[in-house]
């Protein structure tokens, strides 16, 4: 049974997050929710794909699969929530707390730590609400782009899903220095301590407070929290499992699904050498499906460019109302590239719920993580699959400039022979 258990609202962010523990060692798989193989890890890491679902049902999903994989007393548990508060974050980590509470009905009270911060991308929390580089998440690109609605001063996000909550007020913890004894004096007549973080440092001493309040204590928060948890709790591995297998061989696909302007720009730049196949999409082509007339031509288009034996980058259109059509969109663009899972020596897959669609398509379960490429991006190799296939995820506003850049000059120097242990 794995030490820790992570449950994340969507693929980039369950491989993010466990990728935080993998870099302290620790063996770390992912594995889309609704896979049941058992897996020989110290962290699972589940990807419930729940980030556009109504809220209730958003709920009922994170229960189950919190009852189908907790175990009770011995594991940790790890609520990935993204760090600019997309999705379901009240109503989901509502249904973590009652099933960790049911676990413990006689272990002490059991809270939630919430820290979304992620300093290394630009997120923080500052009393109480939660900033994208300085500014609010309201007046983000971010929420814009999605039209989300609402505010991001995280406890009236939480009293809307029947949560009482307190926040650990940055100034206060870092002049009194004893993190563990406000936590405690808080915990005791609220739901969720809601904890300001700037930087690291600040993160660090979060997870060392956290720690201190028992196992049956709930974490919250995005990666930047998760990277603390196993030196919080001295963690170690105790899987045998090695990567001893060749690696999958081929041109790399890039697969933006992202609309965010980041993205965008990182596959210009990929793009831009003439080493790089590039295939834009048409979001109405895409529409009309595999088997129409401008499916079937594009289909021309990717065979085209897999015969080029070049890697090739595949870009979603933006016209029209391509940016309220994402799932649809993702699904199409899914079975457009299912024909090519066995052409493919890596892929790169940007934006969640393009990444989870597209594996799914593939019929890929899980993923076993290997080293981090850059804050955010972590590198993995499928597991219990035909082919042992690189894959890198990213979330679509993470990263600079040079980010893709970064990936296909990596896989272009990967050794295939084999990985044995993460790096």
């Amino acid at each position: 049974m794995p030490q820790v258990l992570i449950l994340a609202d969507d693929l980039s962010g369950a491989a993010d997050c466990g990728m935080a523990c993998a870099t302290a060692g620790l063996q770390t798989v992912v594995m889309l929710g609704n896979a049941i193989e058992s897996v020989d890890a110290d962290v699972l890491s589940l990807d419930a794909d729940t980030r556009a679902l109504e809220s209730h049902r958003a709920a009922g999903e994170t229960s189950l699969l919190m009852r189908r994989h907790m175990s009770r007393h011995e594991q940790i548990v790890f609520k990935k929530v993204d760090s600019t508060l997309r999705g379901n974050v009240g109503a989901e980590l509502a249904a973590v707390l009652t099933a960790q509470r049911g676990a413990f009905p006689q272990g002490g009270r059991v809270v939630a730590v919430l820290a979304p911060a992620f300093p290394a991308n630009g997120r923080a929390t500052r009393e109480g609400k939660q900033l994208l580089f300085g500014k609010p998440l309201e007046e983000t690109e971010i929420w814009q782009r999605e039209s989300k609605q609402g505010t991001s001063y995280i406890p009236e996000i939480l009293e809307a899903a029947g949560l009482r909550s307190a926040v650990v007020a940055l100034n206060a913890a870092r002049s009194n220095g004893n993190w563990h004894g406000i936590m405690k004096k808080l915990a005791e007549e609220i739901d969720v301590l809601v904890c300001d973080a700037e930087t690291d440092q600040d993160l660090q001493c979060i997870a060392t407070g956290a720690a201190a309040l028992g196992r049956q204590t709930v974490w919250a928060g995005s990666a930047g929290l998760a990277y603390h948890l196993p030196r919080a709790f001295a963690l170690t591995s105790t899987s045998r499992t090695t990567l001893d297998e060749e690696l999958a061989s081929g041109p790399t696909l890039f697969v933006v699904g992202s609309f965010a302007a980041v993205s965008r720009e990182q596959a210009r730049l990929l793009t831009a050498s003439p080493e790089i196949v590039a295939v834009t999409i048409p979001s109405g082509d895409l529409l009309a499906g595999v088997q129409s007339p401008a499916g079937l031509q594009l289909g021309l288009c990717l065979a085209e460019a897999f015969a080029a034996k070049r890697d090739v980058v595949v870009s979603l259109g933006t016209e029209g109302d391509s940016k309220n059509l994402g799932r649809a969109l993702s699904s199409a663009l899914a079975q457009l590239l299912a024909p090519y899972s066995a052409k493919v020596g890596a892929v790169v897959l940007t934006g969640g719920e393009t990444a989870r669609l597209v594996l799914q398509t593939w019929g890929v379960t899980a993923m076993r993580l290997v080293k981090e490429l850059e804050p955010g991006l972590p590198f993995s190799i499928t597991e219990n699959w035909g082919r042992r296939l690189p894959v890198i995820t990213k979330a679509g506003d993470f990263g600079n400039l040079q980010t893709l850049l970064h990936c296909h000059q990596f896989f272009r120097d990967l050794d295939r022979r084999a990985i044995k242990r993460p790096m």
